[in-house]
C-alpha cells in the first residue's frame, strides 16, 4: 500500500503528517491548479481545493478540511462544496472544525455551531453513502479553541485505524463513534438554528414563478419543465451587493448546505423535491455578467451556473438595468 498526501498549504500538509507514525515518512504533493493534477485530483476539485487528500495506489482515499473559524454566520457553510465534492465521488469526508467557540472583536460572543449543519452533512452521507464526519476542534472552559496537540486526538485516531483496516469503513469503531457524537451534538444545539436562516425562505412553485414570469418573462422561457413541477421552492435571498459582486464565498458553499438540508432526495443533481433558487436583489444582471464570467478556473463559475440551482439578479431592486 502506498500513500501519498495532497495538500493545498505545506503548513496544513505537515500538520496532517504528524498525526500519527504510519503518516510520518508519506510524501506531500501540492494541489496544482486545475489541470495541472492527476485525474484523481481532479475529478476532487470541480467546486473548490479541499485541504487536505489522501490517496492510496492513485486511490482518493478521503479528503480533511480544518478550519479554526468559529460556526457562526456563513464560516462553517462556504467549505462545504469541498465536502460535496468528495461525497459525489465516493471519497470520504473529515470537517474538523470547532463545534463551540468563542468569537472575538467588538462583539465578542460565545458561538455555537447550528444543528442544520449537521443535518445536512448526515444527509450527504445517506444519499452518497461514504462517511461524512464532523470532529470538533475541543475548546477550554473559556471558549478559547485548544492549541496544546492535544485537540486533533480524535482525527489522528481515526487516521490511524481507517490505515490500519485499509480503509474498510466497517471496521472502524471510530466511525460510528464520531456519528454518535454529531447526534449528541445535535440534540445540544438550539431547536431553532435546526430550522433555515431568515435569509431562506420555502414558498409555493406556482405562485413564485407567476411572480417571476411577470418580471424576467425571456429568463423564464429557458426553464426546465421539471423545476415549474415541483410544488415548493426553496429560495436563498443573498445579500451580495453590485460593489462586491466579485467576492463570491460564502454563498458558493452555502448553497449546497441549502441543498441537502431541504431539496435533494438523490444523488443526481435533478433528483430534488423542491427547487432550490439563488435570489440576487441587489444585483442587475448586467453587472453580474459582466464581473462573474463562467470560467471554470474559478469557484465563481459554481454560482454561475451550478446546475442544481436557478438563478435571478435584481428580482426587487429598482436600480436594476
Amino acid at each position: 500500500m502506498t500513500l501519498q498526501i495532497f495538500c493545498d498549504d505545506n503548513h496544513e500538509g505537515n500538520w496532517f503528517k504528524s498525526l500519527c507514525t504510519s503518516l510520518n515518512d508519506i510524501p506531500l504533493s501540492p494541489i496544482k491548479s486545475r489541470g495541472e493534477n492527476p485525474p484523481y485530483i481532479e475529478k476532487l476539485l470541480r467546486y473548490d481545493r479541499p485541504d487536505i487528500i489522501l490517496v492510496e495506489d492513485e486511490v482518493s482515499k478521503l479528503i480533511l478540511e480544518k478550519t479554526r473559524e468559529v460556526p457562526t454566520g456563513h464560516n462553517v457553510g462556504q467549505r462545504f462544496g469541498r465536502l460535496v465534492n468528495a461525497a459525489e465521488e465516493g471519497v470520504m469526508v473529515i470537517f474538523f472544525l470547532p463545534f463551540i467557540a468563542r468569537k472575538h472583536g467588538k462583539y465578542s460572543s460565545i458561538c455555537y455551531i447550528p444543528a442544520r449543519l449537521f443535518t445536512a452533512l448526515q444527509k450527504i452521507e445517506v444519499i452518497h453513502q461514504v462517511p461524512v464526519l464532523a470532529i470538533n476542534w475541543p475548546s477550554d472552559s473559556s471558549y478559547e479553541l485548544t492549541r496544546d496537540n492535544s485537540e486533533s486526538a480524535l482525527v489522528a485516531q481515526l487516521i490511524d485505524e481507517l490505515i490500519a483496516n485499509k480503509f474498510d469503513y466497517s471496521k472502524c469503531n471510530k466511525i460510528d463513534e464520531i456519528r454518535n457524537l454529531m447526534t449528541e451534538r445535535i440534540q445540544k444545539c438550539m431547536k431553532s438554528t435546526a430550522d433555515p436562516p431568515p435569509s431562506v425562505k420555502i414558498e409555493n412553485t406556482e405562485t413564485y414563478f407567476a411572480m417571476l414570469e411577470k418580471n424576467f418573462p425571456s429568463d423564464c422561457m429557458l426553464l426546465h419543465y421539471a423545476i415549474k413541477k415541483r410544488p415548493l421552492s426553496v429560495i436563498y435571498q443573498i445579500g451580495m451587493t453590485e460593489e462586491n459582486c466579485r467576492r463570491t464565498d460564502p454563498y458558493t458553499g452555502t448553497q449546497f448546505v441549502y441543498d441537502y438540508l431541504l431539496c435533494r432526495d438523490g444523488r443526481n443533481t435533478s433528483d430534488k423535491h423542491s427547487n432550490l433558487i439563488l435570489s440576487f436583489p441587489y444585483i442587475s444582471k448586467t453587472v453580474w455578467t459582466k464581473a462573474n464570467q463562467n470560467k471554470s478556473s474559478l469557484k465563481k463559475c459554481i454560482m454561475v451556473c451550478y446546475s442544481r440551482s436557478y438563478s435571478f439578479k435584481g428580482r426587487y431592486n429598482p436600480m436594476c438595468k
